[in-house]
């Protein structure tokens, strides 16, 4: 009898399934991508930067995009789970630098897991107070906050283990409704935009202008987690290369205008600063009333669960690679024949988040995230300009420098604030 082709052995060993489609790619992608940069760093940005704030996230993209082709070139040359660590693997055939870069990574998605929980965990603990609003010693939240982001992380190490396709369909629904909101948000703020709110237009000058955007870099992970994915495409081909781009422009899109009307809204002042990474809420709240507040919040807590379930997939993934190539215990690696995913990848991603959250406020997570980010984005450009022949090698090049100026910047700013 015919071998299934999703249900793939060889000699006995179970193999992860293929069962994304270009619709799953774009749920993993735009799920991962939309998660931090609007809900968790938005405020950061525009209490940094001012009204050009929406130049910080177009910067940002410009940037990410070079490095996207990188992404799309070198995954489909070499179409295996593990990303950047892979790509620097047949690179410099170096396993103590691929290895190096592949925990490092690692610690980035746990980052950034923990930078969504927490984003979740304050905008559910805001509007449903189920277990009190008292706030905690030392962590400065509510201890509903406190609790509902551990629950978001059991919940979706929950879910990733249930199999792929079962991730990827939550994803898809959860993505769906974040858009729709944002679109909404768009729309309708429009109306309530005022052009005096963009003068000055850059108060703290250009500098911290490219500065705040380092933020935002904690949002472009979803390339790695696309990359990550490639082994369980149907057709990673076409989905691929699809997946990537079309989620950069709906991206780049819905962060810019975003950014556009809740500076138009709420111009930039102090307060800024205090309301944090419940920007969004506030905002709508100026022109929607109650009920659009809510709206944004329940927008806010879907997109940090779809931005922790692409996450936590393309961490588990990563360590899933990193085991089987022995960087970390073998016995990691271990699939489950049943689901077919790699369970004890999946719970001990989620574990290293958990602790993660214990241990760090949100600032420091999300700069956390967005710095190692970076520097796994500058290797795999830099990996690409050793893999990629001839003019391929040009827009990789181009990404290369365009990060080095940004850290010659960022240092720089930071020198001059002391």
């Amino acid at each position: 009898m015919p071998e299934d082709n999703n249900t793939n052995h060889n000699n006995g060993v179970v193999e992860l399934s293929k069962e994304l489609g270009l619709k799953e790619a774009l749920g993993i992608a735009v799920g991962a991508l939309i998660g931090g940069g609007v809900f968790s760093v938005l405020g950061l940005v525009i209490y940094e930067s001012g009204p050009a704030a929406f130049l910080a996230f177009l910067l940002a993209g410009i940037v990410s995009t070079f490095t996207a082709y990188s992404y799309v070139h070198l995954a489909l040359k070499h179409p295996r789970a593990g990303g950047a660590f892979i790509y620097v693997q047949e690179a410099f055939k170096k396993k103590w630098l691929s290895g190096s870069l592949g925990i490092l990574l690692w610690f980035g998605y746990s980052f950034s897991v923990g930078l969504y929980a927490m984003t979740f965990g304050r905008y559910l603990g805001a509007v449903w107070p189920l277990f009190g609003d008292s706030i905690m010693p030392f962590f400065g939240i509510s201890v509903s906050a406190f609790i509902f982001q551990f629950l978001s992380i059991l919940i979706f190490i929950g879910l990733n283990m249930l199999g792929v396709k079962e991730s990827s369909r939550a994803q898809n629904i959860l993505v769906l409704i974040k858009v729709a909101i944002l679109i909404l948000y768009i729309i309708v703020g429009l109306f309530a935009v005022e052009s005096s709110n963009f003068v000055p237009f850059l108060p703290n000058g250009a500098f911290p202008l490219i500065a705040s955007s380092v933020l935002i870099f904690v949002s472009m992970e979803g390339f790695e987690i696309l990359s990550n994915s490639v082994e369980e495409m149907k057709n990673p081909e076409k989905d691929l290369k699809l997946g990537m781009y079309i989620s950069i422009i709906i991206v780049l899109i819905l962060y810019v205008s975003v950014a556009v009307i809740t500076v138009g809204v709420l111009g930039h002042n102090e307060s800024l600063k205090d309301i944090g990474e419940v920007i969004l809420t506030h905002s709508a709240g100026r022109f929607l009333g109650v009920a659009g507040a809510g709206i944004m919040a329940f927008a806010a807590i879907i997109s940090a669960a779809s931005a922790i379930n692409a996450t936590l997939l393309g961490s588990s993934r990563l360590s899933y690679m990193l085991s089987h190539e022995r960087i970390i215990p073998k016995a990691i690696a271990k699939i489950s024949p049943k689901t077919r995913v790699p369970m004890r990848a999946i719970a001990l991603s989620g574990i290293m988040s958990i602790i993660i959250v214990l241990l760090f406020q949100l600032d420091v997570v999300a700069m956390a995230a967005s710095i190692i980010f970076m520097v796994i984005f500058a290797a795999v450009n830099i990996s690409a300009i050793k893999l990629l022949k001839k003019k391929k090698k040009i827009p990789s090049i181009i990404g290369v420098v365009l990060i080095i100026i940004y850290w010659g910047i960022w240092i720089s700013n930071l020198i001059m604030t002391g």
